[in-house]
């Protein structure tokens, strides 16, 4: 068995198309018009497994989340557009500082649970672990593999975790 956490899977989320067909016919015309490629936009967005969410993830991401889902997005047009939310819990993240597997376990599953009970909901917004979609580790290395080390000594978050963990910072911080 494995200790994966029971949350709706993302690999049928994760699609590399990024239009949709929506016709534009007019039902009261004999003549049909050409089909329109709407453009689909996507959010994705997660946050950490560091123990209890706290009034700042709702405030700073959770409820705004809630909140895009449940409204219509429009185009300069006033066409609605079609959207697909993705939102995790990105586990793979908290193990760059260091940290107990139970308790990111048990974090993981509590951050989800989370999640669905501050609104956001599973019907309308995929919600998913990070370490749940191998695409994640398989793309960080990729760009680690061509990424120079100087661009992200530049970045002010690994500039804060280096300072404070000092000579022991992990190369998974990069």
């Amino acid at each position: 068995t494995t200790n994966k956490i029971p949350i709706r899977s993302a690999g049928a989320w994760l699609r590399m198309a990024s239009t949709a067909d929506v016709s534009t016919a007019d039902s009261s015309s004999a003549e049909i018009t050409p089909q329109k490629k709407v453009q689909v936009e996507r959010v994705l967005s997660g946050v950490q497994p560091t123990g209890s969410l706290h009034l700042g993830n709702y405030l700073g991401a959770i409820r705004q989340w809630v909140d895009f889902q449940n409204k219509p997005q429009y185009d300069e047009e006033g066409n609605v557009v079609p959207v697909e939310n993705f939102f995790c819990v990105v586990d793979l993240h908290a193990i760059t500082m260091p940290h107990d597997p139970k308790e990111l376990y048990e974090s993981t599953l509590s951050s989800a649970a989370l999640y669905i009970a501050a609104g956001i909901d599973p019907a309308k917004s995929a919600i998913f672990v990070q370490s749940h979609v191998p695409a994640h580790s398989e793309l960080a290395w990729l760009l680690n593999c061509i990424t120079p080390m100087n661009w992200l000594e530049r970045m002010i978050q690994f500039k804060e975790k280096a300072k404070k963990q000092g000579e022991s910072v992990g190369v998974g911080l990069f």
